[in-house]
C-alpha cells in the first residue's frame, strides 16, 4: 500500500529540481541498467586519476578528502544526468519548476502548475490500479502516471503542496476583497 500523506520537511537544496515519475516496463529498466556503467565510469575516474596539485588546496593538502570532495560533486551530477535520462523516456512524468510534463492520447502535454485545481487517486480497471488524475481550471481531467511509478509520489507531493498553497491564496485574495468592500 503506498501512503500519499506528504512527506515530512527535507532539505531539497542538494536534490535535483528536476522530478521524474519513470515508467515500470523495460524502457525504465533499460535505462536504470545503462546508467551503471556511467556510475562505473566515474567512481573509477574519481578513484584513480591523478589530482593535480592545485586542486589540493579544495581538500586542505589532503588526497583522500580531495577524492571525496569530488566524489561528492560528482554524486550531485550524477543525480542530475540520471533524471536527464529518465526524463527522456516517452511515457515519464516529468515535473520541472512551475511545468508538468506527460503523455495524453500519443503526445506530450505541458501543463503550468497554476492551472491545475484538484489533484487525486482514482481506481482503473487490474493492469494499471490506482493513478494520479488532475483537473485543469478549463475542466479537462488528464491521468497523470500509476501511483506505483518510481518517483511518481514526489510528484504527488510537489503538485499536491503547491495545490494546496494556491487553494489558500485564493481564500485570502476573495477575504481581502471582501473586506475591502
Amino acid at each position: 500500500m503506498v501512503s500519499l500523506a506528504p512527506a515530512p520537511y527535507t532539505a531539497t537544496v542538494f536534490r535535483p529540481w528536476l522530478r521524474v515519475a519513470r515508467p515500470d516496463e523495460w524502457t525504465g529498466s533499460l535505462v536504470r541498467v545503462g546508467l551503471w556503467p556511467v556510475y562505473l565510469l566515474v567512481v573509477l575516474a574519481v578513484s584513480l586519476a591523478t589530482i593535480p596539485a592545485s586542486w589540493l588546496v579544495v581538500g586542505f593538502g589532503s588526497v583522500a578528502l580531495t577524492r571525496l570532495l569530488i566524489g561528492l560533486v560528482a554524486l550531485y551530477l550524477l543525480g542530475w544526468v540520471r533524471a536527464l535520462a529518465f526524463s527522456l523516456l516517452p511515457r515519464a512524468v516529468v515535473q520541472y519548476g512551475r511545468r508538468l510534463w506527460f503523455r495524453h492520447h500519443g503526445r506530450r502535454v505541458m501543463v503550468r502548475i497554476g492551472e491545475i485545481v484538484h489533484i487525486d487517486v482514482e481506481q482503473r480497471p487490474p493492469p494499471v490500479d490506482e493513478v494520479f488524475i488532475v483537473e485543469l481550471g478549463d475542466g479537462a481531467v488528464y491521468d497523470l502516471c500509476p501511483v506505483h511509478w518510481s518517483g511518481a509520489q514526489r510528484i504527488y507531493a510537489v503538485l499536491a503542496r503547491k495545490v494546496r498553497r494556491a487553494r489558500l491564496r485564493a481564500t485570502r485574495r476573495a477575504a481581502r476583497a471582501e473586506r475591502r468592500r
